[in-house]
């Protein structure tokens, strides 16, 4: 069973709500970044009770990010990364084909401490009518290497509830589905209360193809 389920609170042009079980909400991001930019996000900077740090070396969609979790607040900590222009958002799932990132960590990520998250238009207003939810404990891919759209034992939970075996199963339960308008894709990492400190990198991060 998953540790971490969310839902979304409340959608704004350049940032995503998000109500995480940590217990409270978190905010992601509040300013829209340059294009095909790797952004950062985290509790501090979006004005939440929550810790974490989001640090970013290098340029455009090829930086490195080192998510810190590592402050032991009381409430938790979050920190992740988002690219607002890209040509992933509208796509129909059947036709995306590049997902994927590159991780290392201090210690072994748990169910929920570190994710790809992907919003899912059903009926084809733009809008999020839930969120892919792929976590590296149950997609841990190969030396660190996440591959989402083409590894077949790459399990996926629709909601954050449902499992799907892996993307192509995911795209057959959800016929004519897109990724959605209105909500953006990220990775996130989570330290909930009672956890250990950790840090993750996260490099070679695709939000469908460069460059588009």
């Amino acid at each position: 069973m998953m540790k971490l389920f969310y839902s979304i609170a409340a959608v704004a042009a350049t940032a995503l709500m998000l109500a995480w079980s940590m217990p409270a909400s978190a905010a992601a991001p509040t300013t829209a970044p340059g294009k095909n930019k790797l952004q950062c996000f985290d509790g501090p900077s979006e004005g939440t009770v929550f810790g974490g740090d989001c640090t970013i070396k290098g340029k455009g969609a090829k930086g490195t990010a080192t998510l810190h979790l590592t402050d032991n607040n009381v409430n938790g900590d979050f920190a992740g990364v988002f690219t607002a222009d890209s040509n992933l958002y509208g796509e129909p799932l059947e036709d995306v084909t590049q997902m994927s990132y590159h991780y290392t960590a201090s210690i072994a990520p748990q169910p929920g401490n570190l994710s790809y998250n992907i919003p899912i238009d059903t009926n084809g207003d733009g809008d999020t009518e839930f969120f892919a939810f792929v976590d590296a404990f149950y997609c841990p891919g190969v030396n660190g290497v996440v591959d989402i759209v083409n590894d077949t034992d790459c399990v996926i939970f629709e909601g954050g509830v449902t499992p799907r075996a892996n993307w192509d199963a995911l795209v057959a339960a959800n016929p004519g589905a897109k990724v959605a308008t209105d909500n953006f894709v990220f990775i996130v990492a989570e330290r909930t209360p009672g956890e250990p400190a950790a840090v993750y990198t996260v490099n070679n991060v695709k939000f469908g193809k460069a460059g588009k």
